[in-house]
């Protein structure tokens, strides 16, 4: 947790663990504790403008939670890539590679200087107790995610 002390006073901390029990959807259920120690097991990682934090087809082990920043999350189409969305400090994405470790389904750039928390698989399963309730709201990401790909998909057809 050297680098959350390094970066955070104690009170910003207890601020950030509460905004992202709140906030992040992969979080939900999570007490203040809980998402301590997955962040203590984490890294810190920064991005510059243009920059790629994930790349479509590469494969992945680990999720994001901006703290920072903005970034756009696009995928190759047959006349380039096409943005799909906008993420904002407290978004979190990459969820998908915790749960199968395949490609990545698109990829991420930073829009502005960037810092993210980086979470690998190997802290939520070493953890079953936090790892469950993660993976349950994972699943409710990406369903949520797939039912609005549905409707986009029904609606140009």
């Amino acid at each position: 947790m050297s680098w959350i002390r390094e970066q955070f006073t104690f009170s910003d901390l207890q601020r950030l663990l509460f905004r992202l029990a709140e906030h992040v959807r992969a979080f939900q259920g999570l007490t203040p504790a809980e998402i301590s120690d997955l962040l203590g097991s984490s890294e810190k990682c920064t991005f510059v403008p243009g920059a790629y934090i994930v790349k479509e087809g590469n494969v992945g082990t680990h999720m994001y939670i901006i703290l920072s920043g903005e970034a756009r999350v696009m995928k190759s189409g047959r006349e380039g890539e096409v943005e799909l969305a906008r993420l904002a400090p407290a978004d979190s994405f990459g969820e998908m590679a915790l749960a199968d470790n395949e490609a990545r389904s698109a990829s991420v750039v930073a829009d502005s200087d960037c810092v993210l928390v980086r979470i690998n698989d190997q802290i939520i399963n070493s953890r079953p107790d936090i790892g469950l309730k993660v993976y349950r709201n994972i699943t409710k990401v990406l369903s949520t995610r797939l039912r609005a790909a549905d409707e986009l998909l029904a609606w140009r057809l």
